[in-house]
Formats: C-alpha cells, structure tokens, sequence
C-alpha cells in the first residue's frame, strides 16, 4: 500500500507542473527573436491552469509581451501586450518576490513595458480620450514606483509620470484619483510651469470638501513654492466664504479690517459678499441694510487702496446708491402733519440729502474713470452708462429738492441734462 501511495505522489507531482520541455520550446523562440512564435507558444502554455505556478514561465510571458509592447509594430498588433506583460510580472513577484530569475535575464522587459505605457498614455492624451490615457498612466505610475522602490531604476522618483496620471484622471474626471498623484507631487514641492495648477487644485478640491485641515496644508505649500503668485488669498476667500457662516465671515472681515490685513482684492470680495450673499439675502430689512453699508465701506476702501480700479469706485457708487434709494423711501414712509411727524421727516430728509451727495460723489468718481479708460471692455461701458443713469435720478432728486432756489435748481438741472445724454 505504501509504494502505490508513493507511487501516486510522483505522478500526482509530474502531472502537476508545466512541462519543462514545453518552457524550453518558448525560450528558443524567443531566444532566436521569433517574438511572435514565442508569444504563441507561451500563450498554449498559458491556459494551463498549472501555468501561474511556475515563476520560469510567467517571467518568460513578462520577457515576450514586454518586447511586443516595445515595439512598435507589434505593440500595434497587440495592443494589450504592455496591459499583460504587466499583470505577468506581478505574477512573477508574488512567486518570487526576490525576482533572482528576472535579475540574471537583466530585466528584460520592464523599460519596454514603462515605454509601452508612456508611449500609449500620451497618444490618448492627445486624441483628448481621458479614460484610456489615465488608464495608461495609471498603470505605467505602478510600473515606474515598483521599479523605483526595489532599485531596478536609478530615478528617485517619476515626477512626469504622476503628473500625466493626475492631469489625465483629472480631465477623465475622477478627482478623486488626481488628487493622489497631485498629493504626492506638491509634498515633494516639484515647482514648474507644468505643475503650477496642482497647487490650485488641492486646495479647491479640499475647500469642496470642507477639509480644513488638508485645505490649509495645501495652502501653505502652495505659498512656499510660489510666494510670487497672488491668487492663494482668493482661494482663502472662496474657502471661507464658503465654509463660515455670514455671521463669522462677517467678524474675519472686522478683524481683519481693524488689523489691515486686507488687500483692495480682499476689500473687493468682501463688498461682493456683503452685497449679493444669497445668505444676506434672506435676512431681515434692518439687517440687509446694515450688509449693504458695510458693502459701501469694502468697496470704498477697494478704491482708494487701488485708484486704478475703476470698478471698485464703481460698485462702491453703485452700493452707495441703493443705501440713497434706501434713505429716500424711508423718508417718502412719513407721512402725517403733527409736529413730531414733521420732525421726523425732516431729519429723514437731511439723512437722504447727505445720502445723496455721499452718491453723487462716488458716481462722478467712477463715472470720470471709466470714461478716461481706454479700451474699455462691455462691462466698463455698461458700468459707465449706468453710472450716467444713476446720476440724472440723484440730480433729479436734488433738483426737486432746491426748489425755490433758483440757482441751486439751475445747477442740478444743468447736471441732470449733461447725464441725461450719456446714457
């Protein structure tokens, strides 16, 4: 019973290997540079369920799908050969992870495979097909930190590789993805033209996500690396003003105001904020007025930060001008003829009259910018008219307010007329 039993075993063990003389038949082919009869061979040998067992074997389909990839011809023939060349080797190291069979053939192979990525990665890239491309980069990232990290490369690391890898899953719209490769590349602080936008990138992607802390690592690096740039405040901006409440944004701004901190950039985004908020929006009247105010004064302090911003003078012409409408319609509420009700609307009226010349101001200041602007674009010629707009309706006002002052009306009728026609 014992010799049967052995006798089982050798042939179980015979019968469950990969025959060597059919291992052999593949290596003189391609050791004869009979690529393509090679790869036939192999793949007879691949459907063995025993073949994956056998790391001589599966090294040797890494070898010749390697060398189909690396060429051009073939790689057109087979255009999965890099694809299989790669899930061979992963093979191979799983069954021999300390790879003494890939280093006596002088890894053969792997170069063609990276080539073969890269080579496909970019024409996908230029065709615009982003899901191919980043598949292609993906894959040639694994082959390039596998090759770095078991030292078969003298490079410490494939900057251009994970940058086509974050650029193509970007486009292909898998941020998710981008972010990783991005991720790796600024904590390295690579610095480039061509890496300049990952440094945007993170920390939007993290401000969307509400991430504080990642949002502010990548901040930081992004001013360490490029202390020239100026957007990084922006980006401080959309983060808060999307992430704090109105109430808070609102003390940030106080603060930062009182210890000028703040920009004429800075001043402009918080006007814009202050004035169009949807959140500032739904609040009670008092309050919305209060916004507006403080609307006037961010972009007032826009202005005289930076004289040439033309548009700053004029959103805060604009905002002074909505808080004059304010003021006149609260002092048109009062009506009665008692003599508390008379003075009330008296002292409505001087709020109004001061608000009105506080308009006028600020809309001949920015109506005189814009029209000493050369080249103006649609919104500068839009601003302009409306600014001539706003100021026929506030000399109007001031018209029919002077009545009975005969060269006072003359002088805001004159204004009014010259406005009137610029519009």
């Amino acid at each position: 019973m014992k010799k049967i039993a052995i006798a089982f075993t050798v042939l179980f063990l015979i019968g469950s290997a990969v025959k060597a003389q059919d291992v052999k038949k593949v290596r003189i082919a391609y050791t004869l540079n009979k690529i393509e009869d090679a790869k036939g061979e192999i793949d007879k040998l691949s459907v063995d369920p025993k073949f994956n067992s056998n790391a001589e074997a599966v090294l040797l389909k890494t070898m010749i799908y390697g060398r189909l990839a690396g060429d051009a011809t073939l790689a057109a023939k087979y255009p999965n050969a890099s694809a299989e060349a790669y899930q061979s080797l992963k093979k191979y190291l799983e069954l021999e992870p300390e790879a003494k069979k890939l280093k006596d053939e002088g890894y053969v192979g792997l170069n063609e495979i990276y080539k073969s990525f890269f080579s496909e990665g970019v024409k996908e890239y230029n065709e615009k097909n982003w899901e191919k491309a980043y598949s292609n980069f993906q894959q040639l990232v694994e082959v390039s930190d596998l090759m770095i990290s078991r030292k078969w490369s003298t490079t410490a690391f494939d900057t251009t590789g994970y940058l086509y890898a974050g650029i193509t899953a970007q486009n292909a719209k898998k941020e998710d993805e981008a972010v990783k490769y991005y991720a790796k590349l600024a904590e390295l602080k690579v610095k480039g033209n061509d890496y300049q936008h990952i440094y945007v990138f993170l920390p939007s992607y993290y401000s969307t996500k509400k991430n504080d802390v990642e949002f502010k690592k990548y901040i930081a690096l992004g001013k360490e690396v490029y202390p020239e740039k100026t957007f990084w405040n922006d980006l401080d901006f959309e983060y808060n003003s999307n992430n704090l409440s109105i109430a808070d944004l609102t003390k940030k701004f106080d603060e930062d105001d009182t210890a000028k901190k703040l920009s004429s950039a800075d001043y402009f985004d918080y006007g814009n904020i202050f004035v169009s908020d949807k959140r500032i929006k739904d609040l009670p009247e008092a309050d919305k007025s209060k916004y507006l105010h403080k609307s006037f004064m961010a972009f007032s302090k826009a202005s005289e930060m930076d004289a040439a911003n033309s548009l700053a003078a004029y959103n805060a012409a604009v905002t002074q001008y909505s808080i004059f409408e304010e003021t006149v319609d609260a002092a048109r509420a009062i009506k009665g003829t008692t003599g508390d009700i008379k003075a009330k609307r008296a002292q409505a009226d001087k709020l109004a009259d001061a608000s009105a010349d506080k308009s006028i101001e600020w809309l001949e200041k920015a109506y005189t910018k814009l029209e000493a602007k050369a080249d103006k674009n649609k919104t500068e010629i839009s601003s302009q008219k409306n600014a001539a707009k706003f100021l026929t309706n506030v000399y109007e006002y001031k018209r029919e307010r002077s009545k009975g002052n005969d060269a006072l009306y003359d002088k805001y009728d004159k204004k009014f007329k010259f406005y009137d026609t610029k519009f």
